[in-house]
């Protein structure tokens, strides 16, 4: 049974609908999307209702969102949207599906955050170390050593050297540079783009703590979030953090909702369904070409510290697989390409250091801009407000992450191949497939990349599998 918009619309009892259901946690550029080929629905009464008879000229332009939900015995196999392309009293009303991943978060899906209204923040004096807005935690102030803030001019402006400068428990003259939680700024995406964004990122013990780094002084007693937060759209920024710790993003467009958790942590948990009994006889088996990743962070080219890219910040490239050498052309690399970067650490006082002229109105430098860098919120140590690059065996460089939170990702890389195979799956199998789980099949477990299926089903389903997990 389909419904569109709540209400049932009679189908041709002899055609289904063909899905093309996709793993959307494989790639790390975009999201993808599941597609469906969906039959013409005949212009009878009941339909015509539902359409709001829109084949008729008088019905005018307008057609609002129509929400696509099909079930089958009660199981809801999917839902989304029905875009309506051709209205005919003799045709019939045909259309497309969509899971409008693409407009998830409405006019600000390619917004850039300094262009959205985040509301503005007049800090409580003195200024504190961790700062809250409406109850949430929102940023902090940690002493950052930058003796090139005001370039030049840093002697004319009695500057120390220090941004955030913070001495005897209170902060002293400096420029205040506010750096604001990623958590935090993603839940004010959501609450802005009328969305729901939630999971075990916000909760995480290191995650949580993830700062964004900022050069723009706050200097004015009430000062625009927006102007602190880096140059990334919306989409950009999402991405951008999945690609740092290895995210899961499980997409509802229906529901408006997004949970964000991580998918080394799927790739380590016990495979519990198995297909066996499903399977067809024969399968095609092929390699993975790319079995090594690649971490390589984007520099901020106006940081004197790392402009020339530093042994610290190196690109990291997983080790060549063996049995897999040059003449198997099997030790290809897929590089992860990372616009957030981090800070150097200053050895002897063990706070972030950067060489790079502030965004501020004093001396001409309202226009110095910064590239988008990570840090974790450390807390107050040795009576000073720390941040760093590195909090609890995770450090925000390629080397670093690939240790950590790409770890298990990686080892899948070394093993993985490709089966393309047929099973028997039936309409409750495929309202219950979760891409964030392992099946297994005949002594081997697999993640499922792709299904090929038919609703109501009629013959088996066409399968891609990633194996070596």
């Amino acid at each position: 049974m389909i419904r569109i918009n709540g209400h049932e619309v009679l189908t041709d009892s002899k055609v289904g609908v063909k899905y093309a259901l996709v793993n959307p946690h494989l790639l790390y550029e975009t999201i993808p999307s599941s597609t469906a080929e969906i039959p013409t629905f005949p212009a009878v009464r009941q339909n015509r209702g539902v359409f709001g008879y829109y084949e008729e000229p008088q019905a005018g332009n307008y057609l609002p969102e129509l929400l696509y939900q099909h079930f089958h015995n009660g199981d809801l196999i999917r839902e989304g949207y029905f875009l309506l392309t051709e209205a005919s009293l003799d045709t019939g009303y045909k259309g497309a599906y969509s899971d409008r991943l693409g407009l998830f978060f409405g006019d600000y899906q390619t917004k850039n955050l300094r262009e959205i209204d985040f509301g503005t923040v007049t800090p409580v004096l003195p200024l504190a170390p961790v700062n809250s807005v409406a109850g949430e935690t929102a940023y902090c102030y940690p002493t950052i050593l930058n003796d090139f803030y005001y370039g030049a001019n840093g002697a004319a402006a009695s500057y120390t050297g220090r941004v955030n400068d913070y001495a005897s428990g209170s902060y002293k003259v400096s420029p205040k540079t506010p750096m604001f939680f990623a958590c935090w700024v993603l839940k004010r995406i959501a609450a802005i783009s009328g969305v729901t964004i939630t999971g075990s990122f916000f909760s995480h013990p290191v995650w949580s703590k993830l700062i964004l780094f900022n050069t723009a002084e706050a200097e004015t007693a009430t000062f625009s979030v927006a102007n602190h937060l880096p140059a990334l759209s919306v989409v950009e920024f999402i991405l951008e953090l999945r690609k740092v710790a290895n995210l899961k993003f499980e997409f509802n467009s229906v529901a408006k909702s997004l949970t964000i958790d991580f998918w080394d942590e799927c790739l380590r948990t016990p495979t519990n369904a198995d297909w066996t009994d499903r399977a067809t006889i024969g399968e095609i088996k092929t390699p993975e070409p790319n079995t090594r990743l690649g971490f390589a962070m984007q520099m901020d080219g106006n940081d004197g510290l790392t402009k020339d890219k530093p042994a610290f910040l190196a690109d990291f490239i997983s080790p060549e697989v063996e049995g897999n050498g040059p003449a198997a052309r099997r030790n290809g690399i897929a590089t992860v390409a990372m616009k957030f970067s981090t800070l150097l650490t200053n050895q002897a006082t063990g706070l972030p250091m950067c060489r790079q002229e502030g965004l501020t109105s004093k001396y001409g430098q309202d226009a110095k801009p910064f590239m988008p860098r990570l840090l974790f919120w450390t807390g107050m140590t040795a009576g000073m407000p720390v941040a760093s690059a590195t909090l609890d065996g995770v450090t925000l460089t390629p080397a670093g992450l690939a240790a950590t939170v790409w770890k298990e990702t990686i080892a899948l890389r070394t093993r993985m191949f490709y089966l393309a195979k047929k099973f028997i799956l039936n309409e409750a199998d495929l309202a219950k497939l979760d891409f964030s789980k392992k099946y297994h099949c005949e002594g081997v477990d697999y993640i499922v990349a792709q299904v090929n299926a038919s609703v109501p089903v009629k013959g088996v389903a066409e399968c891609l599998l990633i194996g070596g997990v």
